[in-house]
């Protein structure tokens, strides 16, 4: 199990460095998004082949490995319309809502037990991840700002759908075979989206591979791995670590603030992670 927690770990930091290479690289939210998703495809099957296990990909995907490419494009879209109209604050809050709403329909839909203890550990987690945003939640939505809600509304559905359906995958897709078109369906899908797409600048390459190599290709495989072992509770606390990375990488590179109520906040969530870890390890058989 602790290989699994560590995979979950790193995968969680690998997607806070998306945030990071934006704000670096300069390039458009749809662009990043479509190179994120179409380079990791592309690095997956460089591993395939230099593994020789490129045949694997000739297996035709399943609808589940199609849904999944399309949840994650809309996840990722859906956040990015949401911030046009409603406060960063606003839409990440609603996105972080996915880990809980997927631990509770997993509570249900796969019987995975949900007691007191990881009940709390999810939702100090949550308390831990407001004090990362200092409780700044802008609760009076004007008119205006509802078509951001509802995508906001809509990526918190998708983001956790995506959780979910590849919690049980189907046995006879491999890993890399559903994590490899789940990649390329989901920058298909981005593609529509990029307005005056056009060949990049030989200055972007370097943080375009950065964007397909780190919150796309490790990022990806690395939480799919961890989601088919972990339960859902832990890898949803786990994910928790994400917004704690931004709020890190932000003091350490582009001298952010960081008040007492943020590291309080960081350190409640380590200790959630820690405490859900713990809890877990009885239940664990194989």
């Amino acid at each position: 199990m602790n290989f699994y927690v560590v995979l979950a770990l790193l995968s969680a930091l690998c997607m806070a460095s998306s945030g990071i290479i934006a704000r670096y690289s300069g390039l458009g939210a749809a662009e990043l998004t479509f190179y994120r998703l179409f380079v990791g495809a592309f690095c997956l099957a460089l591993l395939l082949l230099a593994r020789g296990q490129l045949k694997v990909l000739t297996h035709k995907p399943d609808w589940h490995v199609w849904l999944n490419g399309v949840l994650l494009a809309s996840f990722m879209l859906c956040f990015l319309q949401a911030i046009q109209t409603i406060s960063l604050a606003n839409a990440i809050m609603l996105v972080y809502l996915a880990p809980p709403l997927t631990s509770l329909a997993a509570h249900w839909l796969f019987h995975e037990k949900l007691n007191l203890a990881s009940s709390l550990c999810i939702v100090f987690a949550m308390l831990g991840f407001a004090m990362l945003q200092q409780f700044q939640l802008d609760l009076a939505l004007t008119p205006a700002q509802l078509p951001g809600f509802g995508y906001g509304l809509l990526s918190l559905l998708a983001y956790s759908a995506f959780l979910l359906l590849n919690r049980k995958p189907d046995p006879a897709q491999s890993l890399y075979q559903r994590t490899f078109y789940q990649l390329a369906i989901g920058a298909l899908c981005v593609l529509p989206f990029w307005q005056d797409a056009a060949l990049p600048a030989s200055a972007d390459l370097p943080w375009i591979l950065l964007a397909g190599i780190f919150p796309g290709f490790l990022a990806i495989l690395w939480a799919l791995t961890a989601l088919q072992h972990l339960p859902t509770r832990v890898y949803g606390t786990l994910a928790y670590i994400e917004p704690v990375a931004v709020i890190l990488a932000g003091w350490l590179l582009f001298q952010e603030n960081l008040s007492l109520l943020q590291i309080s906040g960081v350190l409640l969530i380590l200790a959630c992670g820690i405490a859900q870890t713990l809890f877990a390890r009885p239940s664990q058989k194989a």
